[in-house]
């Protein structure tokens, strides 16, 4: 006979085998985000400098404070504060290569997502709407922002933070203490650590007045403060102490930082990335307008200070979707129809097979099965533009130049496959002064070229034919000076004839 007990994890089984239609909307919005990175290939920006840096740490056990890249700052204080997300990136490769690094990326940003998905289902109950919005709304206006760096890597702090914070708005004030445990790992992975002390800020000010207002509970939230504060003095847990404060103010207000880093622009409708900030906005407009019921203020503020955030920087503009999204989940769920009680749920079999199609996709985007299965254009783990093939032409010189001028995206890659080849510029972009991106723009536009070729002594090229078009057409003039020695559809490398 079997016992009761085994019936019960028979029945139970078969219920995780006889997946619902509300499972299988989560499920494929979980792999759909998962999907976007998995088919990205790494740009040759931000990345190989942070995983050279990583390695460095790795290999020393140090953390560099002063450049050791590049010819023009070398030994220049250099304030590293990103070093934990560089650490653990250099680890993932050192484990499974790219491949690994591109996984761990999607399973990052399937966790913020998710976490944020569950939240505006948490306060809605609608798991249908929600996952409509994430995809349709806060998605195409994210997307910009998912590129392999530190900053991806705190997404799941951010929406942890969101996660602890409604939890407390909601009554379950128990889980306050994460925000120090969530705060000591952002300190150390990226600058945008300053937002959660804003979050704790703005609930709390939002919170307080409600309840001055008339709302139920003490005016005057003693836990939260108490946990504020920690989660404020646990920003002093980084190698730097205090001083991790000023370099993000000194960041914020670098000149070549915000005048030169198109992220750190105003969006525009000119570009596409803009354009669907601005028609999120007009979304946004409208659900708030139209909604049944008025906006809770907690979340009309968070709106609002996050918008300003954005409005003043392209790169912003994801942290404004991460607190809009529960927002318009609660607005716009009210212009529904009440759920029915007993809703489809489609059918188990054929739910099963949807999320088996999905799980297939998935497998063929792999960085470990795409580049067999796909075009070169889409199965490539490396963006086009990345002097993949030039650096290893460069490196194979008798007599490699001493001091290279290069694109900027191209300083990043050499610091990493070429760490012996120092760089004359890369994007860390508050390491070099201002003067020195006057000269970069210039020279690579084919200004002032020979005073700025003897101001810094060049003794090799390897030049973006899109970006630096001007400058290689010069080069192309003086034959009797500069010596082609590398040339693709994308990258052309000189060296000074006779160096």
């Amino acid at each position: 006979m079997t016992s009761p007990s085994t019936l019960d994890a028979v029945a139970k089984q078969q219920t995780r085998l006889r997946p619902t239609l509300d499972q299988v909307y989560i499920i494929a919005a979980l792999m759909l985000i998962a999907l976007r990175p998995l088919l990205t290939p790494i740009p040759p920006h931000d990345f190989w400098w942070h995983m050279a840096t990583g390695r460095v740490i790795l290999e020393t056990g140090t953390i560099p404070q002063n450049d050791l890249f590049s010819y023009t700052r070398a030994g220049e204080p250099f304030f590293n504060q990103g070093w934990l997300a560089q650490l653990l990136m250099a680890l993932i490769h050192r484990i499974g290569g790219l491949p690994l690094i591109i996984v761990v990326q999607a399973l990052v940003l399937a966790l913020a997502y998710g976490l944020l998905l569950r939240l505006c289902i948490l306060r809605t109950g609608r798991i249908r709407a929600c996952v409509a919005i994430l995809l349709l709304v806060t998605m195409p206006l994210s997307f910009d922002n998912w590129t392999v760096r530190p900053q991806t890597y705190v997404f799941p702090l951010f929406a942890g933070f969101l996660t602890v914070l409604t939890g407390y708005r909601l009554g379950m004030a128990r889980r306050l203490w994460l925000l120090p445990i969530l705060m000591a790992l952002w300190v150390n992975m990226h600058g945008s650590f300053v937002l959660g002390l804003g979050l704790i800020g703005i609930v709390f000010a939002g919170e307080t007045i409600k309840r001055w207002r008339g709302a139920p509970g003490p005016r005057l939230d003693v836990p939260l403060i108490v946990w504020g504060a920690a989660t404020a003095a646990a920003t002093l847990l980084n190698p730097r102490g205090v001083e991790v404060l000023g370099y993000v103010t000194n960041l914020i207000g670098s000149s070549q930082v915000t005048d030169l880093v198109t992220e750190w622009s105003p969006p525009t409708v000119r570009d596409i990335n803009g354009a669907i900030f601005f028609l999120f906005l007009i979304v946004a407009a409208l659900t708030l307008i139209y909604a049944r019921t008025r906006p809770d203020l907690t979340d009309l503020v968070l709106f609002g200070a996050f918008l300003w955030l954005a409005l003043g920087a392209t790169r912003n503009i994801v942290w404004l979707g991460f607190v809009a999204t529960p927002l318009l989940a609660v607005q716009a769920t009210t212009l529904l129809p009440p759920p029915p009680q007993r809703r489809f749920q489609g059918v188990p079999a054929m739910n099963a097979a949807l999320i088996g199609l999905l799980a297939l996709l998935l497998l063929i985007g792999s960085p470990w099965v795409k580049p067999a299965l796909l075009p070169p254009e889409t199965g490539a783990l490396i963006a086009k533009g990345t002097p993949v093939e030039a650096t290893r032409a460069l490196q194979e010189l008798p007599q490699r130049p001493q001091r290279l001028f290069h694109a900027m995206s191209y300083g990043s890659y050499l610091i990493w496959a070429a760490p012996e080849q120092k760089v004359f510029i890369d994007p860390r972009i508050e390491l070099y002064p201002f003067e020195q991106w006057r000269d970069y723009i210039l020279l690579g536009q084919g200004v002032e070229v020979e005073a700025l070729l003897a101001k810094y002594r060049i003794d090799g090229m390897m030049l973006s034919i899109e970006e630096q078009a001007p400058l290689l057409e010069y080069a192309r003039t003086r034959a009797d000076v500069w010596r082609e020695v590398y040339a693709d559809e994308e990258t052309v490398v000189l060296v000074r004839s006779g160096g």
